[in-house]
């Protein structure tokens, strides 16, 4: 098989995803793209299968075919899918390697505003556990969704940052761009408000009880922006709320970081190494008392934070190092097993012969 031959060429990585950035949906799968074009500019071929929208069952058949008929000719070297059901895509077919990323909330599941899950959730998070025993390779985000993976050959990766796009900028200059009061304090929300496990309803009752400390604080929602307008947004506010119940490695947090604005969250994914040590940034209780102690802090710090250095390793060009010595390992492994049972057939070969 071809992986199993000695290499002169680019890695070659079909990419399978049902979340990619378009024109109608600029935010959608933004850290995927990213994590794209790292390993472009490392000098890896990669090609992206991402169904148009449509009805799901369509936009799933329309993937597998695609998938099946391309490793059939033998150019890939792995194929890697993003998220539980779009790895199941990436693994209907045996010819070549598959590495899965799971993304948060196919291993943690998805919360109801009542604590339970949906069913969606549920049967996404069996899947997920199921499929990770028959991939070559898994990629997670923390250590929390390791310790809900089976498989053994599991990689904590989170997702990497664009330090070219995410970077400081002066605040009054983004304040001014966007209209906004030079002397106000605003505190960014930084996911969609209706998904029940972003925990939008803590956010605002975090404000509220802020307000009654004595700081008049605007919360501010960016959703469905393009990365240049969270961007701008992240400088313009005094610190970011992440009131989540559960996380893999929220991006928001790390672009934050990036930008050496204050982050104030709860205890969720990797969110306390990503910030616990940087001055400026707090985890706290899921409770607005606890988080509006917390944002006061944060919004009282006049200097910058060291974020942006704190979370240096987590570059991306330096996470994509680490995805490309799993899909090596990934493709060693696929040829280490071939080599295994070719003496196996061939002995089967003599003994009907």
């Amino acid at each position: 098989m071809a992986h199993s031959r000695v290499r002169h060429r680019p890695l070659r990585i079909l990419t399978v995803t049902g979340a990619y950035p378009a024109e109608y949906r600029p935010h959608w799968g933004t850290f995927i793209k990213s994590q794209v074009d790292s390993l472009i500019a490392q000098g890896l071929e990669v090609e992206v299968i991402r169904p148009k929208p449509g009805p799901m069952p369509l936009r799933y058949a329309t993937a597998v075919a695609q998938v099946f008929l391309k490793t059939l000719s033998g150019r890939y070297d792995v194929v890697h899918g993003h998220y539980g059901l779009w790895c199941l895509v990436a693994r209907l077919q045996w010819t070549t390697p598959v590495v899965a990323s799971f993304l948060g909330s196919d291993l943690l599941g998805a919360p109801t505003a009542d604590g339970g899950n949906t069913r969606k959730g549920a049967l996404v998070v069996r899947v997920s556990q199921w499929l990770s025993r028959w991939v070559d390779a898994v990629i997670v985000k923390s250590e929390q969704m390791r310790r809900l993976t089976p498989a053994k050959n599991v990689f904590i990766i989170p997702n990497g940052v664009d330090f070219k796009l995410f970077r400081p900028a002066p605040r009054a200059e983004a304040r001014a761009a966007l209209g906004w009061r030079q002397d106000g304090y605003y505190v960014l929300f930084g996911n969609d408000p209706n998904l029940p496990r972003k925990g939008y309803p803590l956010a605002l009752a975090a404000i509220e009880r802020l307000q009654g400390r004595g700081i008049a604080a605007e919360l501010v929602v960016a959703n469905g922006l393009t990365q240049t307008e969270v961007v701008q947004r992240i400088n313009a506010c005094n610190a970011l709320l992440l009131t989540s119940i559960h996380e893999g490695s929220p991006n928001i947090v790390k672009e934050t970081m990036a930008c050496n604005v204050p982050v104030v969250s709860t205890d969720v994914g990797d969110v306390k190494q990503v910030i616990g040590h940087t001055q400026g940034c707090g985890v706290c209780l899921r409770d607005p008392e606890a988080l509006a102690i917390g944002l006061e802090q944060a919004l009282r710090r006049q200097a910058p934070t060291t974020g942006r250095i704190d979370i240096s390793h987590l570059e991306r060009s330096v996470v994509a190092r680490q995805v490309i010595a799993v899909y090596e390992d990934a493709i060693g492994g696929m040829a280490r097993a071939d080599a295994q049972s070719q003496p196996e057939k061939e002995s089967r070969h003599v003994e009907t012969a």
